[in-house]
């Protein structure tokens, strides 16, 4: 069975997270460069947001990716994620 949009939305905040640390990445600064806003990714992160499909677009500007690539991205770890399951 798929994850449900509350295991998506835990796996995409880990998936940021861990994205942005890899590259060293502070959340503020990867928030500015993808014209999010300094507190967008913190928030985003602590599940305290859910993203939009333009702040997607942000996050993956900030991580240095295509919005294509990001979702291709997330959706293999989703795939990941549910054969574990």
């Amino acid at each position: 069975m798929p994850p449900d949009a509350d295991e998506e939305l835990r796996v995409l905040r880990a998936m940021v997270r861990e994205m942005r640390l890899r590259l060293g990445r502070s959340q503020d600064a990867a928030g500015l460069d993808g014209d999010l806003g300094r507190k967008y990714l913190g928030q985003v992160e602590r599940g305290d947001l859910v993203p939009t499909v333009r702040g997607l677009a942000g996050i993956a500007q900030g991580l240095g990716m295509t919005t294509a690539a990001f979702l291709r991205a997330f959706a293999n770890r989703l795939d990941e994620h549910d054969s574990q399951h």
